[in-house]
């Protein structure tokens, strides 16, 4: 007769990783995502504060010393993203990226953006973020920057 030194409790580590694999490969591939989630965020906010960095040190001053035509707000919205934010884009998919540039009014010229220095510039980028995971819908990754124009 053989004797068995486990007790008879074979199917017991079947049973147990049918248990416990599924829930720590859940984990592992949702920190996983997390972590990619925090890295596009961080992607987010940095352009966020090269595209406010971008607007601060070329406002109205700029565009007249570099012998530009002063433009509109559209125009040094195109210029911004032109020129701070495609450049800087690595791993978000640029058709979901969507960016927003405002200035305060001019003193008495209500409609009128003020680009002089000393003028405070905002740009906010969004980014809509489909999880690998797909268990939830796309999330909105957003970050507001905003800085004094320098020149």
């Amino acid at each position: 007769m053989r004797i068995h030194p486990r007790g008879g409790r074979d199917a017991t580590t079947a049973v147990e990783c049918a248990f416990i694999l599924p829930v720590t490969f859940f984990l592992l591939f949702g920190l996983v995502v997390g972590a990619m989630g925090v890295f596009r965020y961080d992607e987010v906010a940095a352009l966020a504060r090269q595209a406010t960095r971008y607007a601060s040190t070329h406002g109205h001053q700029y565009r007249k010393d570099a012998g530009l035509p002063v433009g509109t707000s559209a125009d040094w919205t195109a210029a911004i993203y032109d020129n701070a934010i495609s450049p800087n884009v690595v791993s978000l998919d640029s058709s979901l990226l969507s960016y927003q540039a405002s200035w305060p009014d001019v003193i008495n010229q209500p409609g009128k953006p003020d680009n002089w220095p000393g003028s405070q510039v905002t740009v906010t980028v969004s980014y809509k973020w489909f999880p690998e995971l797909y268990i939830v819908g796309p999330l909105n990754l957003t970050s507001t920057s905003s800085m004094p124009i320098t020149n």
